[in-house]
């Protein structure tokens, strides 16, 4: 009779609310760590785009983004009221419930069926990033549905570009070679390096230069400071290039999904 009256306790305790509430809240920071991964993979896919690309509509996808992230992720708390009746400003509907239920951007798609469990998530636009987002061993996509790795969060795996050039074959490791999506610029085979020993300290890397005629030229510079990464760092390709085109002031919206992080990268969980 004792045993069992523990065990009924237990049960009790499991599913409190108290527990479940703690458990709905890292089900919404998980949704919201997932939406700003898909922020820096929009900005760079506007920043960066294929031959055929629609920046326009990337542009849009930016902005659609930045809504439900102010609605959805940037109050301090949810309330019991918020948490069940999300809606945008032009009444369509952001979920029944965040921490548990279906959330959608602001044109009605689906974004994720249930935050913080292994489901599909898909970008404004209808295409998808990733079939499988909880596992780290799936393919995840950029938004013009170009493969970006075969094996997201994983260890030397490569990387490309949206339109197709590599960007490293050693992801998620400090001194691999990563490149710039364009050919070299002496008139030699294979893409232009970044580095051959990117994200250590005092190691060299290639820095682009313009003459005031437009003219682009290169010189090697050292890496310091917020270009130190270490491994696991280097396992958000997507945070990595955002702080490589900030090194010529290109204007992105990614950081706005952190405020309170001073460092873009970061997997999700």
């Amino acid at each position: 009779m004792r045993y069992a009256r523990l065990l009924a306790l237990s049960l009790l305790l499991s599913f409190s609310p108290a527990l479940f509430a703690r458990e709905g809240s890292a089900n919404v920071s998980s949704a919201c760590a997932t939406l700003e991964f898909m922020a820096k993979m929009v900005s760079l896919n506007a920043m960066l785009p294929a031959d055929f690309d629609d920046v326009g509509e990337m542009n849009i996808m930016v902005d659609v983004l930045a809504e439900l992230n102010q609605l959805a992720c940037q109050p301090v708390i949810l309330t019991g009221y918020r948490r069940g009746n999300s809606f945008y400003g032009n009444g369509s509907l952001i979920s029944n419930d965040l921490y548990h239920k279906a959330w959608y951007f602001q044109n009605g798609q689906l974004f994720m069926a249930e935050p913080g469990v292994d489901t599909t998530i898909y970008y404004p636009n209808g295409r998808i990033m990733a079939y499988h987002w909880m596992h780290g061993d799936q393919a995840l996509f950029w938004p013009n549905g170009a493969m970006a790795t075969n094996y997201f969060r994983a260890f030397d795996e490569t990387w490309y570009y949206p339109d197709g050039n590599i960007i490293t074959y050693e992801a998620g490791y400090a001194g691999g070679r990563w490149f710039y999506p364009f050919q070299r610029l002496d008139g030699g085979v294979g893409q232009e390096v970044i580095s051959s020993n990117w994200g250590i300290e005092d190691e060299g890397f290639t820095f682009l230069n313009f003459t005031n005629q437009g003219q682009l030229f290169t010189a090697r510079e050292r890496i310091r400071r917020k270009l130190i990464f270490d491994d696991i760092d280097l396992l958000d390709v997507p945070g990595v290039l955002l702080i490589i085109t900030r090194l010529y002031q290109a204007a992105d919206m990614a950081k706005q999904f952190a405020p309170a992080d001073v460092n873009i990268t970061g997997a999700p969980f």
